[in-house]
This record gives C-alpha cells, structure tokens and sequence, in this order.
C-alpha cells in the first residue's frame, strides 16, 4: 500500500472542509427558499382576499376624481360649444355678428347659471360664513362677564363667580361667633351676570373685602381691626397688631439665636397681618393675647432617682429611649446617678409650638462582616480570631426637623463611604483533639494565645510593665473562655480571694507549668488531664483586678518566665 504524504493528508482535510460548507450552504438555501415560498403564499392569499376591498376603493377614487374634475369639464365643455357657435355665426352672419355672439357667450360664461362667477360664490360664501361664525364666537368668549351682587337691596361690587359671596359669608360668620356673640345680620343676595370691560373686571372683589362691605352696610357696630387666625380658627381682632407681630418675631427671633443655620418657623398656621372691619364685640386686647401666645400648655416633667437606679432601669419604668433622655438631660449616658436628683422626662410645651430644621452632618458604623474558615494546625473545638472585625463609616448629611427639642423628621440628602469594613476572620480548628496529653506539646513558642481573642494590656517587669509583674494581662470580653496553653494536669484549681482571684495550674509533665488567674468560673478540677486548646474556665476580674482580663503566667519549676517568649503567637492592642 502507498503510504499518503503530508501533502496529500492536507488535501484531503481542505476536500471535506470543502464539502461540509457546500453542506451547509446548501440547507441554509432551502430554508430560505421554504421561508420565501410561504411568504410569497401569504401575500397571494391576503392579495386574493382584499379584492373586494381594492374594487371598492377604486369605485371611490374614481367616484372622487369625477366629483373633482365636473366642474372643469363643464367649463370646457361650455367652451367648446361657444367656440362651435361663434364659429358657425361667423360664416353665416359675418364678423359683426361673430364678435356679438362672442360677447353673449362671455357674459354666460361668467354670470350664467353655472358660470364661473356663480360656482365660485357658491363656495366661497359657506366658507364666508363658516369663517365668521367662528370670528364671532371667539369674541363672545373673549368678553369679560362677572357676577354683579346685590346683598339686601344694596350694591356691594362685581365678584368673579358666586362662590366668592359665600366664602365672604363664612367669613362674616367667624367674625360674629366669636366669644358667644349673638349679634345677627340678614344677608339676601341677589346675583346678576353682567359684561364688564378689561378696567372693571382687574377691580373685582375679593372674600375678604365682599365681608367688610357686608358689615359696613349693616346696623351691626363694627370697627376696622386685625384678625388673629390661629390654624384658620378665629381667635379675634386687635384694633393694632404692631405688638402682637413683635412678640412672634421675638419668640422665633430666639431660636434663629441658638440655630443661626437653621430653617425656623411656627408649626401653627398665622394670620394676623390682614385689617377688616369686625364687630366691635370681637375686639379684644392686644396684652391679652399676647399672654395667650407666649403661655405654655404644660410644664415640664421631672423624675427624682432613686436607689439603686440605672441608666437602663429609667429607660424602662419611664418608656423612653436612651437617645430620647439623652435629648432632655444632655450627658445622661454617662452620667452618674444619685438618689434625689431630677432627670426631666418631657419638655415644657409652649402655647406656639416652632419647628427647627436643621442640616446635620454626622457619622454612622456600617456593620462588618464576619468569615469562618478551617485551620489544621488548631484543635477541634478551638477557634480563633486571625483578623478583627472593623466597622466601616459612612457620612450622612440630613436635614432634620425638631418640634420642641423632639425630632419629628430626618431625611438624608447625601452620602459618602468614609471607610469600608473590615471582615472579621476566625479560624476554626480541625486538628483531631488527642485521647491522652503529651508533654512534648508544651515547651519554648509552644504554648496557644490562651482565650479568645484579646489583646496584651499589662506585659511583664521585663518588657515594661509594672514593678513585680511575672506574667501578662490579656484583655477580653467579660466570659470568654479560655483554652489551656498545652495539654496537661491540672493541679491547682481554686480561688485566692486577695490576689489572683479564681485560677487553674496546669503542670505540662516537662518542668513547664501555666498559670491562669481571675477567671470568672472554673469548668476544671485539681488532678484532671486536659488537652492543649480545651475549655478550662471563663474570663473574669475576680481578685486583684480591674476590668475584665486573664492574668497568664508561665513557669518552670520554682521559676517565673517571659510568657511572651513562649507564646506561638501574641496579640498586640
């Protein structure tokens, strides 16, 4: 058999690249030719099925082009036959004639009764009239018509519409109720619509003037004063407002003090500023309701503490929050607490409640995260923290409003990451606990960071701590357990009352023992074998100690050794 050559392999592999596209070309040809025949069926069936559709609209089109080409195939005809006539007239009567003839056939032309003259006027006159009527109407609608009102027999002015009578009537009724009045006017209107030019019409009245000119042409004694609304209520009329609008300038005037930024209003609706004539029986004192703006609706409350009261006892017996006494006793959170004195439960409320709207611009903590992940070289059971959590901070900028010193509402306008968290990592041991302690486990950089998380706070005499110290301090939360540094015996496990508290020795059987003080409870007793990470007790500030730590000493034999030198690791603050 003849042995193929490169060459002839590469020939074959372009022959059957060749064909597979042919292949290819080819179904992609009858799909389209399948998708072409089918459409080209769908139109032939839609063309079939509109014939009756396309006859119909071909009748009316030409049904159209006649109705648009008669009236010029009537000027030519008419043309035709003139010029025939004239024509004849000319060869039997003469030239004379002929130009008579052309003169009456003109005259037809235009004027007859289908002359040019008579088909144009027939449609330019409806579109005349059409165009008119529409002119006509639009001036119609442009004239200023206004309601004329009679009140009582008598002319009070031009209003806009009805509803401007009644609103006046409500008015005139505010006025008259007012402190038990039993004053009582008749009012009869009469309404009439009448067409007023531009200048009458920008004189028209309002509301309030309708009510002035109701009362002045009453029998009723009225005064011309000032009105005092309070939330659209009727609280009277002062005959001058120059001190009330003092007063309110002032009571806000003291709050633009304190909050020189800030957004200060009344949270009541005000009117005051707008003169009328009222009833004189509506009249009051100016001094009266002054003392009326400026009182309080109740006074502020206090609680006296009492024994053995705390920051979170008061939150509960008065229902109140932290950040809400915080509010009212500004420091309240670390504030300490004696019998007798007064925390203010509520604020004073005065009569005119002033809404303040600040901007604030404050930090807040974005929680972090926290990621477990397996660790061979930590026993199981045992886990530790590699890398401490961070909040991340986020600023807020809100404008805030405060009623009476209690915040109402807060809507942040902006924000920006400060600093993003950092993810907490803690290592989760996997190493198979032994069934029996070796004292080879323990020994020089051997011995595990002996609780839970924490850092070094007090480190020995020889690494600068305080004078006699033999051991480090590590601090942690008040509870956290704490591991045994390497396997062993227990040997003491008891309390000192004066120095180191509630503690556990562990001897690791090689001439190393460790030390563990100021536990909060024990879960070991003297003469029991422990492995190195096992649970031995729980983190505490019994004995001499001041805040929550564990005092850890390493020694061997009689003595006291750098625990930092033996430590696998060191957490530092």
């Amino acid at each position: 058999m003849k042995k193929k050559t490169k060459s002839t392999r590469l020939d074959d592999v372009l022959l059957y690249i060749s064909l597979f596209g042919k292949y290819i070309c080819t179904i992609f040809v009858r799909i389209f030719a399948l998708i072409g025949n089918k459409l080209l069926g769908l139109l032939k069936f839609l063309w079939n099925k509109s014939n009756t559709i396309r006859k119909n609209l071909i009748i009316k089109l030409k049904y159209l082009l006649i109705i648009i080409a008669s009236p010029f195939l009537k000027i030519f005809r008419a043309l035709q036959r003139a010029g025939k006539d004239i024509s004849e007239n000319m060869r039997k009567y003469g030239f004379g004639s002929a130009i008579l003839n052309t003169f009456r056939h003109f005259g037809k032309f235009m004027f007859g009764k289908s002359g040019v003259a008579v088909t144009i006027f027939n449609v330019i006159a409806p579109i005349f009239c059409v165009l008119f009527s529409i002119n006509v109407i639009s001036y119609a609608l442009s004239l200023d018509y206004d309601v004329r009102l009679t009140v009582n027999g008598k002319l009070v002015g031009y209003v806009e519409n009805e509803q401007v009578f009644y609103d006046a009537d409500k008015i005139l009724k505010e006025r008259i109720n007012y402190l038990g009045s039993d004053e009582n006017i008749r009012i009869s209107p009469e309404f009439s619509i009448e067409l007023l030019d531009s200048d009458a019409h920008s004189k028209l009245l309002t509301k309030y003037q309708v009510a002035d000119k109701i009362l002045e042409y009453s029998d009723v004694k009225v005064e011309y004063a000032y009105g005092f609304y309070l939330n659209g209520t009727f609280m009277g009329a002062v005959s001058d407002n120059t001190d009330v609008s003092a007063t309110l300038d002032g009571i806000l005037d003291k709050y633009k003090s304190i909050y020189p930024h800030a957004d200060i209003s009344f949270k009541d609706n005000l009117e005051y500023s707008t003169g009328g004539l009222y009833l004189s029986g509506s009249i009051i004192d100016s001094n009266w309701l002054i003392s009326q703006l400026t009182s309080v609706k109740s006074k502020a409350g206090y609680y006296i503490v009492e024994e053995d009261d705390t920051q979170e006892l008061l939150c509960d017996k008065l229902g109140l929050s932290v950040a809400q006494l915080e509010l009212l006793n500004p420091g309240f959170k670390n504030m300490t607490l004696n019998p007798g004195d007064k925390i203010k439960t509520r604020d004073e409320i005065p009569f005119l409640s002033v809404n303040v709207t600040v901007t604030e611009n404050y930090d807040t903590e974005i929680p972090y995260s926290t990621e477990y992940y397996s660790e061979s070289t930590l026993y199981s059971g045992v886990s530790r923290v590699t890398t401490e959590g961070v909040n991340g901070v986020t600023n807020l900028t809100a404008k805030v409003t405060y009623v009476n010193n209690i915040e109402t509402n807060r809507k942040v306008i902006s924000s920006y990451i400060v600093s993003n968290p950092v993810t907490e990592r803690i290592a989760q041991g996997t190493k198979p606990t032994p069934e029996t302690y070796s004292p080879e486990d323990a020994g020089y950089g051997k011995f595990i960071w002996p609780t839970d998380g924490g850092y070094v706070s007090e480190y020995t005499h020889w690494d600068g701590g305080y004078a006699g110290h033999l051991g480090i301090d590590i601090v942690a939360y008040y509870g956290a357990p704490i591991y045994a540094g390497a396997s062993g015996t227990v040997t003491k496990a008891g309390e000192d009352y004066w120095g180191y508290g509630k503690y556990v020795i562990i001897d690791h059987g090689n001439g190393y023992q460790t030390v563990y003080a100021h536990c909060s409870a024990l879960y070991v007793t003297a003469g029991q074998k422990v492995t190195q990470g096992e649970f031995i007790a729980a983190l505490g500030e019994t004995g001499m100690a001041t805040g929550p730590h564990v005092h850890f000493e390493v020694r061997q034999g009689s003595t006291k050794l750098n625990p930092v030198d033996y430590l696998e690791h060191v957490y530092k603050k």
